[in-house]
């Protein structure tokens, strides 16, 4: 049986795991009710200072502009909005939707599991931020998506 060593036929497999692969990234960092309204109500009640927990350098797609892109989360809080415990996660630089003052948060039933979803919900941020900037350590080496935070 011969080998399919069709090129697009690969990058269209791969493309669809990476959407599938987000989407599972961002279900497991979703709260179970109260949308993305209360992810961000949550998150503009985080204390601050946020930690830094990643530095990319991104350089955008179109203009080839160069950005650093900071990755910061906050340290675990009450959820304001009800039961459990939130972390916020905030990515800087890509002018994307956690690059705001307070980013978003994440839900968990005690510290411990609001920080493993943030860490979820970080992935995704980074992800979100892949497909409009090319994506590098600060030492200008290729960032490696599929690598865990």
């Amino acid at each position: 049986m011969p080998i399919d060593d069709d090129k697009t036929a690969r990058e269209a497999k791969l493309a669809e795991a990476l959407r599938t692969n987000l989407r599972k990234r961002k279900a497991a960092a979703r709260k179970d009710s109260g949308g993305e309204d209360a992810a961000v109500t949550a998150a503009e009640a985080a204390p601050r200072p946020y930690n830094d927990v990643r530095n990319l350098l991104g350089i955008t797609h179109g203009s080839g502009e160069r950005r650093v892109l900071t990755l910061a989360l906050s340290a675990p809080f009450p959820n304001p909005a009800g039961e459990g415990w939130a972390v916020a996660v905030r990515l800087s630089g890509d002018g994307g939707q956690f690059d705001t003052p307070a980013g978003k948060a994440a839900f968990g039933a005690d510290g411990l599991a609001a920080l493993r979803k943030a860490i979820d919900l970080a992935q995704v941020a980074i992800d979100l931020a892949s497909t409009g900037h090319t994506l590098l350590w600060p030492d200008e080496r290729p960032y490696d998506l599929s690598a865990p935070i």
